[in-house]
C-alpha cells in the first residue's frame, strides 16, 4: 500500500471527521439517512413477503414483531426527519443568505449523535433475545421485563434518547440561524417556504421531543432500576399512552412540514408563478403547529377515556385538517394558469399533492369516534399513515433531492431516468397501499391471516416489491450523474430563491460578497475587505466526533463487553467505561478550545430578527434550550400529577421527608444563585477579583446542595425508603435526581467561568457567557420552587 494512498485516506478521514461546515454536515445526513432508508425498506419487504399469502413462515412470531417495530422506528426517526434536515442543513443557510449555521460545532455534534443512535438501534438486532418487538409505539406493558426480556429494547431506548438529544441540538441551531442570521433585507415575508416549514418543524421538535426523552427515560428506569411507572395499577399503560402521543401526534407534522415546504418551492418554480396566498399558508401552518399539541387524545379513543373529552378531541382533530386543506388549495391555485414544466421534481411534487388528498381524507374519517373505534386496530389506519409517510412525505423529499441535486453536486441528473422512477413509484404505491383500505376488517400486526384476506395482501405485496425496486433507480441515476453527468449551470431551473444565485456547487463561503436584499427585492452582493471574495474560516475539530463515538461505545457496551462492576443495579462494562472516558475527554477538549477562543464567530448583521431582537446568538440559543428543558421537567412534573391524582393513599411530604433538610437545601440553592448574581454585578463594574470570588462561592454552594442531597438519599435508603417503597418514592428519586444532574451541570459550567476568568477572559466590556449560564441557574432554581412543595409539603 503506497504512502500516497495512505495520505489520501488520512486527508479524507480528517476532512469528514472534523468538518463543521453546514454543507458537509448536510451531505453526511443525507447519505446516512438513505442508508437507514434501505434498512427500513428491507424490513418492509420482509414483512410484505410474510404477508403475501396465508401460512407463510418467512417471519413468524417475535421475528415478525421485531421487523414491524424496527421498520417503523427506522423509517420515522432515522430516515424521514434526518433526510429533511440533511437538505435543510445544506439549503437553509443558502436560502437566507448566511455563511453557515449559528453553531457549527453543535451542528456536527448533532450529526454524530444521530449516527451513533442509529448504529445502536441496528446493534439491538444482535442482542440476546433480539431487538424491540412491541410495535413502534412501544406500548406498555409490552415493554416491561416480563414481556420484553433482554437488552434489545434497552438499546432501542438509548438510541431514541440519543436521537432526541441530536434533534434538540438541531432545534437550537436552526431557530437561532433563521431568526438571527438572515441577510439584510431577508424579511420574514420574503423567507422561502422551505425555510418557513423548517421554522415550524423545529418549534414542534423543541416542544415534543423533550416529552419523548422523559417518557423513554422512565421506561429505562422501569426496566433497569425496578420502578413501576408503566406497569402500575394506577394506569401505567395509560400514562405511557399520554406521554407518547403528546409527542407522537406532533411528530406527524415534524415529518410532514419539510416535505410541504419543498413541494411549495418546487411548484412555484416549475409553474413559473409566485406561491398563491403564501401568507395564508404560513398562517395555516402556524395554526397547525399549535393545534398539533391539542389532538393527541384521539389516539386513545379506545382506552375508555371520558365521553366529554372524546367529543372535544373529535372536534379538534377535524379542525386541524383545515390548515392543510388551505395549503393544498393554495398549491393547486398556484398551478392554475401556470406555465408548468414537468421535470422530475415537479412530478414528485404533483404526486405528493394527489396522495395528500387521499391520505388526508382517510385520516379525517378517524376524527369520528365511532369510525376510529372501528378502524383503530385495522389496516385502514396503517393505509392512511403510509399514504402520508410514503405518498406525501417521501415523495416530497424525493422532489427535494432531484430539485437541489444540481446545486449540491454541480451535475445534472438523467431526467428520463428520473421520470421513469416517478412513474414506477407512483403507479406501484397505489396497489400497495390502497389494498389496505380494502382490508379494513383485517387486524394489524398479525403475521398470519384468514384466506378471505389473501387476494388484497398478494396485490399489496406485488406493489411493495415494485415500489421498493423503483428506488434503485435514483441510486443509479445519482451515482452515474456524479461521475458522468453534464455540468449543471448555477440556476438550471430559473428559480428565484437565493440558493440559485451562487455557484453549483456553492463555495465553502456560500456567496461571493455579503448578501443584501434591496427594498424592491433585488439581490445585491456587497464587496468585503475591498473585494468580492470572502475569506471563510474553517472551524475543524474532532470533539463532536469524539462525543458521538463515546456515546456509541456506551450503548454497545450494554451487551457487547464484559462487566467490570455493577453500580445502582447497572452493569458497567469495559466498552461503556471507554465510552464514558471518550465523552469526558472530548468535552474537556471542547471547553479548552473555548477557553482559548479558538471558535469565535462574529455576530451576524441582520435587519429583522424578531422575536430575538437585541439578543446575541449565544443567548438566543440558551433561551431556546431552556424552553426545551422546561418541557422536559414539565413532562416529569406532569407524571407526578398523573400519579398523585390517581393515588388513593399518599403520605404527606412533610412525613416522608425531613422538612428541615428541604429548607436548608432551598436556602443553599437560592444563596448560590445570589452569589452568581453578585459575581455578574462585579464583572459589570470591572472587578475581576470580586467576580471570581463570588463564582467560587456559587460553585461551592452548588456542590454543597448536591452533598446534602446525597446525605438525604442515604438516610432515606437506610430507613427503608427505597425504589421498592412505591411510586411516591420512585417519583421523588427520579425528579430530584434529574434536578440534581442539572445542578451538577450548572456547577461544572460555573467552574468553566472561573477558569476563563483566571485566564483574563472576562472584562467589564466583554463577559459573554456569564448571563447565559446565569439564565440556566435561574431555570434550575425555578424548577426547585416546584419540587420543594411537591415532595416536602404536599
Amino acid at each position: 500500500m503506497s504512502e500516497g494512498y495512505l495520505n489520501q485516506v488520512s486527508r479524507f478521514l480528517w476532512r469528514w471527521l472534523t468538518t463543521t461546515n453546514h454543507k458537509d454536515i448536510g451531505l453526511l445526513y443525507i447519505l446516512t439517512s438513505i442508508y437507514f432508508f434501505l434498512v427500513a425498506g428491507v424490513l418492509g419487504m420482509l414483512i410484505r413477503t410474510q404477508l403475501a399469502k396465508p401460512g407463510s413462515s418467512v417471519l413468524i412470531g417475535n421475528e415478525y414483531n421485531e421487523a414491524v417495530t424496527m421498520h417503523g422506528l427506522f423509517m420515522l426517526l432515522w430516515f424521514v426527519s434526518p433526510l429533511a434536515f440533511g437538505l435543510a442543513n445544506y439549503i437553509v443557510p443558502l436560502q437566507i443568505g448566511a455563511r453557515d449555521l449559528a453553531f457549527p460545532r453543535l451542528n456536527a455534534l448533532s450529526y454524530w449523535l444521530y449516527l451513533a443512535s442509529g448504529l445502536i438501534a441496528l446493534a439491538s438486532f444482535f442482542a440476546p433475545g433480539g431487538t424491540a418487538s412491541t410495535g413502534w409505539t412501544l406500548y406498555a406493558p409490552l415493554t416491561s421485563e416480563i414481556y420484553s426480556p433482554g437488552k434489545g429494547l434497552d438499546l432501542v431506548g438509548l438510541a431514541v434518547i440519543l436521537f432526541s438529544a441530536s434533534v434538540t441540538l438541531g432545534t437550537i441551531n436552526f431557530l437561532v440561524t433563521i431568526v438571527k442570521m438572515r441577510a439584510p433585507g431577508m424579511t420574514w415575508a420574503r423567507l422561502p417556504m422551505f425555510s418557513w416549514t423548517i421554522v415550524f418543524t423545529v418549534l414542534l421538535m423543541l416542544w415534543a421531543f423533550p416529552t419523548l426523552i422523559a417518557a423513554v427515560f422512565l421506561l429505562f428506569l422501569d426496566r433497569n432500576f425496578g420502578t413501576r411507572f408503566y406497569d402500575s395499577p394506577l394506569g401505567g399503560s395509560y400514562l405511557w399512552a399520554h406521554l407518547f402521543w403528546f409527542f407522537g401526534h406532533p411528530e406527524v407534522y415534524i415529518l410532514l412540514f419539510p416535505a410541504l415546504g419543498i413541494i411549495a418551492d418546487v411548484i412555484s418554480t416549475f409553474s413559473r408563478r409566485q406561491l398563491f396566498a403564501k401568507h395564508i399558508i404560513v398562517l395555516g401552518l402556524s395554526l397547525g403547529t399549535a393545534l398539533s399539541f391539542l389532538v393527541w387524545v384521539h389516539h386513545m379513543f379506545i382506552t375508555g377515556i371520558a365521553l366529554e373529552i372524546r367529543k372535544i378531541q373529535s372536534f379538534t382533530t377535524a379542525i386541524i385538517s383545515v390548515p392543510f386543506e388551505m395549503t393544498v388549495i393554495a398549491m393547486i391555485l398556484t398551478l392554475w394558469r401556470g406555465r408548468i414544466w414537468y421535470t422530475t421534481p415537479m412530478l414528485f411534487a404533483l404526486g405528493s399533492i394527489f396522495n395528500f388528498i387521499i391520505g388526508g381524507a382517510t385520516g379525517v374519517a378517524l376524527s369520528s369516534v365511532p369510525l376510529d373505534i372501528a378502524f383503530r386496530g385495522t389496516y385502514w389506519v396503517v393505509g392512511h399513515f403510509h399514504y402520508i409517510v410514503a405518498g406525501v412525505i417521501t415523495f416530497g423529499l424525493m422532489a427535494g433531492l432531484y430539485y437541489w441535486f444540481p446545486k449540491i453536486t454541480g451535475r445534472m441528473y438523467n431526467e428520463t431516468l428520473g421520470k421513469i422512477h416517478f412513474a414506477i413509484a407512483f403507479f406501484s404505491m397505489h396497489p400497495l397501499y390502497l389494498s389496505w383500505f380494502l382490508l379494513m376488517d383485517m387486524p394489524r400486526r398479525i403475521y398470519d391471516y384468514a384466506p378471505e384476506w389473501a387476494t388484497f395482501n398478494l396485490i399489496s405485496t406485488i406493489g411493495a416489491f415494485i415500489f421498493g425496486a423503483s428506488f434503485i433507480l435514483p441510486l443509479i441515476n445519482f451515482t452515474y450523474s456524479l461521475w458522468r453527468g453534464p455540468r449543471a449551470p448555477d440556476n438550471p431551473w430559473n428559480a428565484y430563491t437565493l440558493e440559485w444565485l451562487t455557484k453549483s456547487p456553492p463555495p465553502r463561503h456560500n456567496f461571493e460578497g455579503e448578501v443584501m436584499i434591496a427594498g424592491d427585492g433585488r439581490v445585491l452582493f456587497l464587496a468585503t475587505n475591498g473585494g468580492y471574495h470572502h475569506v471563510h474560516v474553517e472551524h475543524r475539530t474532532l470533539t463532536p466526533f469524539g462525543i458521538g463515538l463515546g456515546a456509541l461505545l456506551v450503548g454497545l457496551g450494554l451487551i457487547y463487553s464484559p462487566t467490570l462492576f455493577t453500580i445502582f443495579n447497572l452493569n458497567v462494562t469495559l466498552l461503556s467505561l471507554a465510552g464514558i472516558l471518550t465523552v469526558a475527554v472530548s468535552l474537556l477538549a471542547w471547553a479548552w478550545g473555548d477557553l482559548r477562543d479558538r471558535f469565535v464567530i462574529p455576530e451576524p448583521k441582520t435587519v429583522e430578527d424578531w422575536p430575538l431582537s437585541g439578543v446575541d446568538k449565544v443567548r438566543s440559543g440558551v433561551w431556546v434550550f431552556l424552553v426545551g428543558d422546561m418541557f422536559l421537567f414539565g413532562t416529569l412534573i406532569g407524571t407526578w400529577l398523573f400519579v398523585r391524582t390517581r393515588s388513593l393513599v399518599w403520605e404527606p411530604g412533610y412525613l416522608s421527608h425531613d422538612l428541615a433538610i428541604g429548607l436548608v437545601n432551598t436556602f443553599i440553592l437560592f444563596t448560590a444563585t445570589y452569589f452568581y448574581l453578585l459575581g455578574y454585578i462585579f464583572i459589570r463594574r470591572g472587578s475581576t477579583a470580586g467576580f471570581i470570588m463570588n463564582m467560587v462561592l456559587a460553585t461551592a454552594l452548588a456542590i454543597a446542595f448536591l452533598l446534602v442531597k446525597v446525605v438525604e438519599w442515604s438516610h432515606l435508603v437506610s430507613i427503608g425508603y427505597t425504589l421498592n417503597t412505591g411510586l411516591q418514592a420512585q417519583l421523588y428519586y427520579t425528579l430530584t435526581g434529574v434536578h440534581g444532574l442539572h445542578v451538577l451541570f450548572g456547577a461544572l459550567a460555573t467552574v468553566y467561568i472561573v477558569a476563563k476568568a483566571l485566564r483574563g477572559g472576562y472584562t467589564r466590556e466583554s463577559h459573554k457567557g456569564v448571563v447565559e449560564i446565569g439564565l440556566y441557574w435561574g431555570m434550575v432554581e425555578m424548577v426547585w420552587v416546584f419540587l420543594f412543595p411537591m415532595f416536602y409539603l404536599l
